[in-house]
């Protein structure tokens, strides 16, 4: 197996007791269960959904912790992980209990008898299920306890179909934040193994959590099996390197609207390779392989056959607010610059965090190709500059925005395609060309081919297309030459209010506009503002 278990098929319950009025208090208990929550619901790891991970700290009852495992064990087909970390008490017998706040060693009736635990997995109809069990004795201490503890713990927990990892440790013993066992436990789960496979399988993870705890010279934990694949591959490994393998446009066999339950699983299908960030590709290649879009920018606009992308940097990690600039050369951005230029598709994938007309309810979907066709600058909504990048899928969905040519008996040779939802009027373009002669209004060179042939380029100052929204007629355009017309677009020059045209480069002007008719100063400042030349100004 190559995936880890099914999520939307398997459960979780995290159980932990840190606070005890008999017995020693346990705070790294309460550590455990929110670092291991976070790792199962990770996915990068595994993406179990929260709802599909139940945590219970301090249970006062003994149903306050055996019903969420008997409603887990009911629901889950392919896999359930139990685990429960606190004090753990053997009676003369040597059965297990399970300990609760006002659980008291001396009467044993105060905690819970982890044979009613086992009998609500018994009767699981989960393929595979897995019991940690991260218990401590108060009695150790006194010598109460022998030296084959551990295993007849192991013993007492073991059970047909499940994989018992029993720690037996003093879980008093804080190694950092977390409890011996569980932090070596956590830590390898979000660290990954180095020289394993792309999956950790629980005895993988069982074996190096004893190997590390026997080289601290901590007890040693025990496992038991019966009638259970040991190999049961768990958690991807973080530590894993696959090979690049770079790859441009549609993956074979991936057809767009397909689902995805995890990011992992995008990367070992060859949609989107990285595991965290949202742009893939590099601008020494062709340019971005693929992004995602999943909501993480709050300048993001989707419309569907057309996404307003923010670009990458400046987040603040822990509350998610832009708190600097980004930059047109940190590498994701750098790479969907250099897509405009090549004109390679991109592949988007949308998160369920996304605009949920759009978007999937849970997890990802591959939305298929779309094409980078213009980038921009703007003050973010948490005031930081930020980039953007308009997106617009490969396949024409038949969507007009500024005029609706279909079915009306319009001559589509009048109309040039501005994007996949917009078209401009050729007539206007034609008119304002002719009234400079050909030539361009910043180097007034007239650009001319054999037979007669003159060549200039109508461009708007604020775009017609989403989100922009600027009106297709004079007072938005410019008559320029192809070169220039490219330096306007992606902001190499902009236009000051006294129509100095500056080179964005440093700030310089270079000469002024030559004016022939009305032209919109609001619409130069906007194209001022979304190319970051108000601070030369």
């Amino acid at each position: 197996m190559t995936k880890p278990p099914n999520t939307l098929k398997s459960r979780a319950v995290l159980i932990g007791t840190s606070s005890y009025l008999q017995m020693a208090a346990l705070p790294a208990v309460e550590n455990n269960l929110k670092a291991l929550q976070e790792l199962l619901e990770d996915g990068a790891l595994w993406g179990l959904p929260p709802t599909h991970c139940t945590v219970v700290r301090d249970p006062e009852l003994a149903t306050d912790m055996l019903d969420p495992v008997r409603e887990a064990a009911a629901a889950a087909e392919d896999t359930l992980v139990v685990y429960f970390s606190g004090h753990g008490l053997l009676d003369d017998s040597g059965e297990l209990y399970l300990t609760l706040p006002e659980s008291d060693r001396d009467r044993m009736y105060t905690s819970v008898r982890y044979a009613y635990l086992k009998d609500q997995l018994l009767d699981s109809r989960a393929r595979h299920k897995v019991v940690i069990l991260d218990c401590c004795y108060s009695g150790r201490a006194l010598g109460a306890m022998g030296a084959d503890d551990e295993v007849r713990l192991a013993d007492s927990a073991a059970m047909s179909g499940t994989y018992v990892m029993a720690a037996a440790n003093d879980t008093a013993r804080v190694v950092g934040e977390y409890s011996a066992f569980s932090g070596e436990l956590i830590s390898l789960i979000r660290n990954g193994i180095p020289d394993q496979g792309a999956m950790l399988t629980v005895d993988v993870l069982f074996k190096t959590v004893r190997e590390a705890l026997h080289n601290k010279g901590l007890p040693i934990p025990q496992k038991r099996e019966r009638d259970f694949g040991a190999d049961l591959p768990l958690f991807y490994n973080k530590a894993y390197q696959q090979p690049s393998k770079e790859h441009y446009g549609p993956v074979a066999n991936v057809e767009p609207s397909r689902l995805f339950a995890t990011r992992r699983e995008l990367h070992d299908e060859g949609i989107h390779r990285p595991l965290q960030a949202g742009i893939c590709g590099t601008a020494e290649r062709g340019g971005a392989e693929s992004i995602v879009v999943s909501g993480g920018y709050k300048d993001d606009r989707d419309y569907g056959n057309v996404i307003i992308y923010t670009g990458h940097g400046g987040r603040d990690p822990n509350t998610g607010e832009q708190v600097a600039d980004q930059s047109p050369t940190d590498s994701g951005n750098a790479a969907l610059i250099k897509s405009i230029i090549t004109e390679i598709p991109v592949r988007v994938v949308r998160g369920s965090g996304g605009n949920p007309e759009f978007s999937p309810e849970y997890g990802y979907s591959y939305d298929g190709l779309f094409r980078v066709t213009d980038y921009w600058t703007k003050p973010g909504v948490d005031g930081p500059t930020v980039l953007q990048f308009r997106l617009e899928k490969t396949v024409d969905s038949g969507v007009r925005r500024s005029v609706d040519v279909t079915g009306r008996g319009v001559d589509l040779g009048r109309w040039s395609k501005v994007s996949t939802e917009t078209y401009a009027d050729i007539a206007i373009a034609d008119s304002l060309k002719r009234l400079y002669e050909y030539s361009c209004q910043v180097c007034n060179f007239t650009v001319e081919v054999p037979g007669g042939l003159r060549i200039a380029v109508a461009v708007h100052i604020k775009g017609l297309n989403l989100p922009h929204n600027g009106p297709d007629a004079h007072d938005n355009m410019l008559c320029l030459c192809l070169n220039h017309a490219d330096l306007f677009r992606y902001g190499a020059i902009v236009i000051d209010e006294s129509f100095q045209v500056i080179n964005q480069i440093d700030g310089e002007p270079i000469g002024d506009l030559i004016v022939k008719h009305e032209i919109s100063k609001d619409y130069l400042g906007y194209h001022r503002q979304h190319h970051l030349m108000d601070a030369h100004l």
